[in-house]
C-alpha cells in the first residue's frame, strides 16, 4: 500500500459510518429482476459496509446495477476499498466506474440520470469526496488503461 492508498481508504473509512444493513428490500425498486437478489441479501443482512465478504461482493459487482439506492449508498465504501486495494487483479473497477459515472448527454446509459441523481442527493460531502478520491487515487495508479480512463471521465461528477 502506498501513502495515497492508506490516505484515500483513511478516507472512505471516514466519510462512510459502520451501520448494520437491513436488506430486505435492497433490490426495490431497481432490481426485482436481479437473480441472485436473496443470497446478496442474505449476505448484507445485519452486517456493516466494512464486515462483507470481499470476495462475494466482488463476484457479485453485478448487483450494484439493481440495488436500491440506500443499499448502494451502504455498500458502495466496501467496493470502494476493493477498487483501490484490489485495482486491476479485481473484478470491481469495470463495474463501478460504469456505476459512478454520470449518464454521457444524450444517452441513459450507466445507472441513468434518475438514479445517478438519486445517488449524487443521497451521499454527503465527505462520502462524495471520498468517491472522487478513489476514482482519482485508481486512475493515478493505473494510468494508461481503458478503466483510469473510465475512472476519469466518472470523476467528473464528483
Amino acid at each position: 500500500m502506498t501513502p495515497l492508498n492508506n490516505d484515500v481508504l483513511a478516507q472512505i473509512r471516514a466519510a462512510f459510518p459502520r451501520v448494520a444493513i437491513e436488506a430486505d428490500n435492497a433490490f426495490v425498486p431497481w432490481g426485482r429482476t436481479y437473480l441472485d437478489a436473496k443470497p446478496y441479501q442474505r449476505e448484507l443482512m445485519g452486517k456493516s459496509w466494512d464486515q462483507l465478504d470481499r470476495s462475494y461482493l466482488e463476484r457479485r459487482s453485478d448487483a450494484l446495477g439493481f440495488l436500491g439506492t440506500q443499499h448502494l449508498v451502504a455498500v458502495l465504501p466496501a467496493y470502494l476499498e476493493a477498487l483501490i486495494e484490489g485495482g486491476l487483479d479485481s473484478q470491481v473497477p469495470g463495474m463501478l466506474t460504469l456505476i459512478l459515472a454520470p449518464p454521457r448527454p444524450g444517452t441513459d446509459d450507466g445507472l441513468g440520470a434518475t438514479r445517478f441523481d438519486a445517488l449524487l442527493d443521497a451521499l454527503t460531502a465527505p462520502q462524495r469526496a471520498a468517491v472522487g478520491a478513489a476514482l482519482r487515487c485508481f486512475a493515478d495508479q493505473h494510468p494508461d488503461t481503458s478503466l483510469a480512463r473510465a475512472a476519469r471521465a466518472a470523476l467528473a461528477a464528483w
